[in-house]
């Protein structure tokens, strides 16, 4: 795509993303665990509940959304080239690369590029209106899918789905792994196929180890959100496209079960959630440690620039603290290593950069003007920089 066709991707990725509240990538580390039955039932479980939510399956190569939630045809397009999403409830509505293939047993044959422009147009180019969780199905694995969906949703959360087993449990260690690369928040693991009780005497049976999951949940730090046990019934309704009358039944032990799954996820996303930055309240403070990228000794573009230089103002006053080169480009963990750092004054930045900055409570201010870095500080102290 020439970067003209980027940008305009990039600014209806970030209007649509406006008008969705709170972003869960349900993923795995391997496949077979029910990471895409766990999706979908949390997506029916926050719509039942009377969240407006929607289901995005982004497994461009095994869509498994569709036939769980037994919807199929094309999807519609408005007037202004949008893409309709499936209507499944008033409160639930799915995409999925199957609704856009002329054949659902096609078989999808694209490289990491294709993916991520798909996955941009799922997100930019769909008319999902306001939601208050969009719930996305990622292929198991930390690949192209789970990279891209963590590069265009800055403030996305994961959920991770393993079995008891020590292989799923070590590919969880992975999944974990690539969230803390990715700067993504791991709300919480869950654990599948804990076990199966007998329809006949009740006892519970392991099919696996035991306590697998809520073991690495402690050994990680990171939330156990609960163990769900294998159900017969809930393979059948998937199966046939049955989940969503299955999980109207409230009395169903599994539905039980999965209905403390989604308390807790609820509470981890309200946990969890990164509020913006007060530039103005920063501008107010009597000490400030200001930190402004640069190339060339002008102000920069974060991941262009190859040098920091950092400014202390306490009273009003500005003094010249350090000119810091780096080994490459500036990260968001650059200035996340800077002590006491609380404000970015920058060329441009992504999104997701800022979001991380954010979540760190460090401010950023960007498209600054090409003016030499302390006459920046001086520029942001009189008022006339602002947060983008």
């Amino acid at each position: 795509m020439k970067n003209d066709q980027v940008k305009e991707q990039e600014i209806m990725v970030r209007e649509s993303l406006k008008r969705i509240k709170n972003k869960i990538m349900v993923m795995s580390g391997k496949g077979g665990v029910g990471k895409s039955t766990m999706a979908v039932c949390l997506a029916i479980d926050l719509s039942r509940r009377g969240y407006k939510t929607g289901i995005l399956d982004v497994d461009i190569h095994g869509p498994n959304v569709p036939r769980m939630l037994g919807i199929s045809g094309h999807l519609n397009i408005t007037p202004g080239q949008l893409i309709i999403p499936k209507t499944i409830t008033r409160n639930l509505s799915a995409v999925s690369i199957e609704y856009l293939l002329a054949n659902k047993d096609q078989a999808v044959i694209w490289r990491g590029p294709l993916k991520h422009t798909a996955i941009a147009q799922f997100i930019g180019q769909v008319a999902w209106g306001d939601l208050d969780y969009l719930v996305i199905d990622s292929p198991p694995g930390t690949g192209d899918e789970p990279l891209s969906v963590a590069q265009l949703i800055p403030d996305a959360k994961g959920v991770i789905v393993t079995q008891p087993q020590e292989i799923s449990l070590a590919d969880v260690r992975k999944c974990i792994t690539f969230c803390h690369q990715v700067e993504m928040e791991p709300i919480g693991i869950i654990e599948n196929m804990s076990g199966i009780i007998c329809p006949h005497c009740g006892r519970k049976f392991y099919i696996f180890k035991s306590g697998g999951g809520e073991n690495t949940a402690l050994a990680t730090g990171i939330p156990f959100l609960g163990a769900l046990n294998f159900d017969p019934a809930v393979v059948d309704a998937a199966d046939e496209g049955r989940l969503l009358i299955y999980m109207s039944d409230g009395k169903m032990p599994y539905n039980q079960d999965f209905g403390k799954i989604t308390d807790k996820v609820i509470e981890r996303i309200e946990e969890t959630r990164v509020e913006p930055v007060s530039i103005d309240e920063i501008r107010k403070s009597k000490w400030i440690k200001i930190a402004i990228p640069l190339s060339k000794e002008k102000v920069a573009p974060l991941f262009k620039a190859d040098r920091i230089a950092l400014f202390q103002v306490k009273d009003g006053d500005i003094n010249y603290l350090d000119s810091i080169k780096q080994e490459g480009h500036i990260s968001p963990s650059d200035i996340k290593r800077l002590p006491q750092v609380n404000l970015v004054i920058v060329k441009d930045i992504k999104d997701k950069a800022k979001y991380v900055l954010n979540r760190n409570r460090i401010g950023v201010v960007s498209n600054a003007p090409d003016l030499p870095p302390e006459k920046l500080v001086k520029e942001f102290l009189a008022g006339h920089l602002h947060g983008s």
